[in-house]
């Protein structure tokens, strides 16, 4: 009997700790191996660049059934609210090498890992200022501090 309960107690305590996940945020992020961020960064880029590709199509749709020719700048507003989800044409390693470069400041190490990608990625499009970025990380070490 005492020894069941003992090995219980191991099986328990070893599927809590199982149970247990890093947020992922600097510290997972540096202590994850290199082919790990490379497979991480393929998948969040594809199924966020999967749903920016199905936006615009949504878009084109919508302006196919109204039978109206939109203008571009109906397009662009319909298509806007994910525009910044746009990936395409930045290469995984320059997002795996960002990210590391972002994380080796102590100050973002909380900042979770969706929020260092759209940095790096702004970083890397170049069509925000360098005001415009560090008001972003700023607002983004703000919301980690919580």
């Amino acid at each position: 009997m005492k020894r069941t309960c003992v090995v219980l107690l191991v099986l328990l305590a070893t599927g809590i700790a199982q149970g247990q996940q890093e947020k992922p945020n600097g510290f997972w992020w540096l202590n994850s191996s290199e082919t790990f961020k490379v497979g991480f960064v393929s998948g969040y880029v594809e199924a966020i660049n999967r749903a920016y590709q199905s936006t615009k199509w949504r878009c084109l749709g919508e302006s196919l059934e109204s039978k109206t020719k939109w203008t571009e700048k109906e397009a662009a507003e319909c298509v806007s609210p994910v525009a910044a989800y746009d990936f395409t044409n930045i290469r995984f390693g320059q997002l795996v090498d960002g990210v590391d470069e972002f994380y080796k400041d102590f100050r973002n190490k909380n900042i979770h890992i969706n929020a260092a990608l759209d940095y790096v990625r702004d970083q890397l499009r170049g069509d925000k200022s360098a005001k415009q970025l560090e008001e972003e990380l700023n607002q983004y070490r703000r919301n980690a501090a919580k």
